[in-house]
């Protein structure tokens, strides 16, 4: 089965409800209202049933939950662009929904509990959906780095010792026997027990260098609980934002603590996973509500075979995704499929390029010969048409006037503002008789036209705005 993801992007935005929908795919788009939020007192009794850790919510509960979501959410044009990408999944593709949720009250909705009630079907019961969440307003986000690593992906798991004494020891070694029980030469494991200060923690990921950052212990929407002056100490969600800021190897945060993913619904990124993005990190894994200790360690280990074995290896929505899906099928009764969130900055959620690195390996072993790039021929010129491009990118308007969709649109302007800059390098390298990777221009010409059409998109949706 292919693991080629097509995005779903979904962006609500404004101060007030109704609030404005915009949805995209495949170049198209849909708009609809969206007048559901977190403060209403019906989800504030939802949202405490799924927060409660001693009760189990009930397969049906869950399920209305969702469905009443979905049923908000997917509906006029929106419904009719849904149609479609179902209409392709269930011919064998598959789909990545991104939600850029910018109300705090609307992204404080429990949206992994999301709910096709005409399938009567659960998104986490379908491996093939991978739901992230994205955030990218400029003001609250810096630009977020590179999300690939290079093989072997490097891991530093950090347990923290409690208060009694104990280190989380079942948990910590059931996702370390897992990482082991991996190829060595895809994962490299190093470890951090005991009492462990933000200082040990700085040190050990500076001399380190790890492409993902996994931390098992105790927090809140406020901080993590760690050790400070031989006592635990609650190191707070910015302290922990300055400590990642600094270290740029990092691609992902596993963050296996209660509540470390908790959203607030009155203050936009308030909580550690929020301050975590603001880092500049481009994905981050946390817990939203308080989660059995055995649905953790299966969602920890399902999550790494998955990236480094699994059918979509060296992606971590994926591998979420499928996570997911095994908490689903162990328990369908409890919200532990729903509590773990991804947020994913990033285009699409590839960490390892596997298939590229091994193609190469195996090149290398049956031949001295460095391959060369293929030459640029006349006929992909001829299809390239720089100077038309060139002349869209121009006409286009410096801002627009909507108000919630700044940020999109100057993003996604300088994605193609860059895109032409690189083509027009490949175009005069090409004129200087200098060799010109096709499959490299080729991929660049498609980027451009999906950026395009998004860009347009978003500017026939302002003109129908009154």
């Amino acid at each position: 089965m292919s693991c080629r993801y097509t995005n779903f992007d979904i962006t609500i935005s404004g101060d007030s409800s109704p609030h404005v929908v915009l949805a995209t795919y495949r170049g198209l788009s849909g708009a609809s209202t969206f007048d559901q939020d977190a403060l209403q007192p019906v989800w504030q009794e939802y949202l405490a049933r799924l927060g409660d850790p001693f009760r189990t919510q009930g397969e049906q509960l869950l399920s209305e939950i969702g469905s009443r979501l979905f049923t908000e959410l997917i509906r006029g044009h929106v419904r009719d662009l849904w149609s479609q990408a179902r209409s392709d999944l269930d011919d064998g593709g598959r789909l990545r929904v991104r939600l850029m949720l910018h109300p705090p009250a609307v992204a404080a909705l429990p949206w992994e509990t999301l709910h096709d009630p005409r399938r009567n079907q659960s998104f986490c019961a379908d491996a093939r959906i991978s739901l992230v969440r994205t955030q990218n307003l400029v003001s609250f986000v810096a630009r977020p780095r590179a999300l690939e690593a290079t093989l072997p992906l490097k891991v530093l798991l950090v347990s923290v010792e409690t208060a009694d004494g104990l280190a989380a020891h079942e948990e910590s070694g059931q996702i370390r026997a897992a990482i082991e029980a991996l190829s060595s030469g895809r994962m490299h494991l190093d470890r951090l027990d005991g009492r462990v200060t933000i200082q040990h923690l700085c040190e050990r990921l500076e001399a380190t260098r790890p492409d993902i950052l996994h931390i098992i212990g105790h927090g809140n929407e406020d901080g993590l609980l760690l050790w400070a002056d031989n006592a635990p100490a609650l190191v707070s969600a910015s302290t922990l934002r300055a400590a990642l800021q600094q270290a740029e190897c990092v691609k992902l945060v596993f963050l296996n603590a209660c509540l470390a993913g908790q959203v607030d619904s009155s203050r936009p990124f308030a909580g550690v996973a929020h301050q975590l993005l603001q880092s500049g990190l481009p994905a981050v894994v946390a817990m939203r509500y308080e989660i059995l200790d055995r649905s953790a360690v299966t969602f920890a280990e399902s999550v790494y075979e998955a990236l480094v074995s699994g059918p979509c290896r060296g992606h971590i929505d994926a591998a979420v995704s499928s996570a997911r899906n095994s908490l689903y099928i162990r328990d369908p009764d409890r919200a532990d499929y729903a509590t773990p969130i991804l947020w994913l900055n990033a285009e699409n959620g590839r960490i390892l390029r596997f298939e590229e690195r091994e193609r190469e390996q195996r090149l290398l072993s049956r031949s001295p010969v460095k391959a060369r790039p293929q030459m640029w021929n006349s006929e992909l010129r001829l299809e390239f048409r720089l100077a038309e491009k060139e002349a869209w990118f121009r006409s286009l308007p410096e801002t627009i006037s909507d108000p919630h969709l700044p940020f999109e649109y100057q993003r996604r302007r300088r994605i193609v503002g860059l895109l032409l800059r690189i083509l027009r390098q490949a175009v005069d390298e090409q004129e200087e008789g200098k060799l010109v990777d096709i499959r490299a221009v080729q991929k660049r010409l498609e980027t451009f036209d999906e950026e395009r059409r998004h860009i347009q998109n978003i500017l026939d949706h302002c003109l129908r705005r009154p």
